[in-house]
């Protein structure tokens, strides 16, 4: 009986400990203001902005959960703020530093569940911790409206004696920081801040995007040309996908990854290419498109390259091996006269090799009979999780089976990713052989949208899309074949092309307007400057877009230490 009486009361001890509003209060404060405590171990920014993110917050949310005398109210008036700090904590888990992107909230649109499935299954332990966490918070404001207790008035008031001096501080200390640090932005650099700011864009550029269809309807290249109709020409445009130019063979690297692009003939080989971007939502379109050698913007009412070729005429074909995900991408793709994604006979968790994408081209070929054609392919390439990128039977490196995407199994990972390359220069060389059986005047391009992190250095990144880029996400392969056919016939572009191997080119500047100009297309919109087949070439100043869209010299972007000793190293032009 007395350990029934025991157990009783220590029962309401506990309840009456659980629906303590005053602790409740403490516990929500606490969970308001972990992420900023956490970023002000992570973040490359000044001290003083590292401390305006600490204690801003802190005297605001201390002050705001004393509106109410229970402070599960206030949770829910707050509840924004506790989304953009799970997600915040997800995302330091990841990628180690930087507030939430615009980026981000985009991808959450244009990933597709398979690619969402295999990242989040390598990010378990953050997710749960953010949902159990903040679950439980969820669960205590329930508690705390539904309890007849609420926090006295003397507790209230002590806590507001504190945190509002504290967020008066915070302010004048902004204020401070503003004067004081001339790259300091509230809307960048203090979180909740900066991911609401961000929030704000992700909105502004999904409604831009939806009514694309709309504000490029009547968008032309006034693409002309003087070449005679009765030549018959090919052009193919292969977009790789996660592809790093350090782990290519052609690129110095000491794995045999290329058997078959390192047995052509008339390849070109660019030495020092790299991307504007490193999500594939934006270095896509504008490889695709004009758009990279003027203002990112332009992509909301311009059409894309296959545009261009319809209006002088050409066959143009668009075979995809990813998912339709709403984007630019999908636009883009669908202006061609035959459309093909390969992942809209699957299902959503189902998975495909690109080798399919060798025989849609085939099959394209031998249909050809003579005239002009545009086929452009994108590949999934080398996206994670690499060990689905290729067959079981084209494991050339092993080990490759990935237990958990963790630094201890980096030689796994190296592996599978390794593969993933050879399966994508497979894919590559034979797309470049049927071209080339074909006997005419053809040129094949490729270029990969972006590149990878693989635990390369002592930050411990790991693959792609983060806030801040790194030299392994920028560095790309960048490819260019011709024929012999096109040789003789153009000696000049072929001469122009092999003469600019070594320039430092930005992939997503020169593609549109290098396709265009071998093919003989003028457009208003052509730059002979950055075509890299015209004699009127020039090395260019290369950009990166950020995630506000803006063009910034690659010095500017958030490069660290180790990525530029990485270009020095490589003998590559930065900035």
């Amino acid at each position: 009986m007395a350990r029934v009486l025991l157990s009783l009361e220590s029962m309401k001890r506990f309840k009456k400990i659980f629906t303590n509003q005053h602790y409740i209060y403490w516990l929500f404060v606490t969970m308001a203001i972990l992420p900023n405590c956490m970023m002000f171990y992570t973040e490359p920014t000044s001290l003083l902005t590292r401390t305006v993110q600490v204690l801003l917050p802190l005297g605001f949310y201390a002050f705001a959960f004393t509106w109410s005398q229970k402070p599960g109210k206030m949770f829910w008036w707050l509840f924004w703020f506790m989304f953009v700090d799970a997600f915040e904590i997800v995302l330091l888990d990841l990628y180690g530093e930087s507030p939430i992107a615009v980026d981000m909230f985009l991808n959450v649109l244009t990933t597709n569940p398979g690619e969402a499935t295999e990242l989040l299954s390598n990010l378990l332990v953050a997710v749960i911790f953010v949902i159990g966490f903040y679950g439980f918070g969820i669960a205590m404001s329930i508690v705390s409206f539904r309890a007849k207790t609420v926090m006295s008035d003397r507790f209230r008031m002590y806590q507001r004696r504190w945190s509002l001096p504290l967020l008066v501080v915070g302010v004048l200390l902004m204020v401070v920081n503003v004067v004081a640090e001339k790259g300091f932005k509230i809307q960048d650099d203090i979180f909740p801040i900066n991911g609401t700011y961000n929030m704000g864009l992700a909105i502004d550029r999904a409604i831009k995007q939806s009514k694309y269809a709309e504000t490029s309807r009547d968008f032309s290249y006034h693409a002309t040309t003087n070449r005679s109709d009765t030549i018959p020409e090919i052009y193919v445009l292969v977009v790789g996908e996660t592809s790093r130019a350090d782990n290519w063979s052609l690129y110095g690297y000491n794995r045999e990854t290329n058997p078959g692009t390192s047995a052509l003939k008339n390849l070109v080989v660019y030495r020092d290419a790299i991307t504007m971007s490193n999500t594939t939502h934006k270095s896509v379109p504008t490889i695709m498109s004009s758009a990279g050698s003027e203002h990112y913007d332009s992509l909301y009412y311009r059409k894309g390259v296959i545009s261009a070729f319809n209006e002088v005429g050409y066959t143009t074909a668009y075979y995809s091996n990813q998912q339709r995900n709403h984007s630019f991408i999908d636009a883009f793709g669908s202006e061609a006269q035959e459309v093909k994604f390969l992942k809209d006979k699957v299902s959503l968790m189902g998975n495909n090799y690109d080798d399919e994408l060798v025989e849609c081209v085939k099959s394209k070929l031998d249909k050809y009979d003579g005239g002009k054609l545009l086929i452009v392919v994108h590949m999934y390439g080398s996206h994670f999780n690499y060990k689905d990128r290729y067959p079981c039977e084209e494991s050339h490196f092993k080990p490759d089976n990935v237990i958990s995407a963790e630094r201890v199994y980096r030689k796994e990972l190296i592996n599978a990713y390794d593969n993933t390359i050879r399966n994508t220069d497979k894919v590559l060389s034979s797309i470049i052989r049927l071209v080339d059986a074909k006997g005419v005047s053809s040129a094949v391009i490729f270029t990969s949208d972006h590149g990878e992190d693989i635990y390369d250095d002592s930050r411990d990144r790991f693959l792609h899309a983060s806030p801040q880029p790194t030299y392994y996400q920028l560095r790309v392969p960048m490819l260019v074949w011709t024929s012999e056919q096109y040789g003789a016939r153009y000696p000049e572009a072929v001469a122009r092309l092999r003469a600019n191997a070594n320039a430092a080119v930005s992939t997503n500047m020169v593609i549109f307007h290098s396709l265009l100009d071998m093919s003989g297309i003028e457009s208003p919109y052509k730059k002979n400057s950055l075509a890299l087949s015209n004699r009127e070439f020039v090395p260019h100043r290369r950009l990166y877009i950020n995630d506000h869209n803006e063009l910034l010299p690659l010095d500017s972007c958030g490069l660290r230490q180790l990525d530029i000793e990485q270009f020095r190293k490589n003998r590559l032009q930065f900035p």
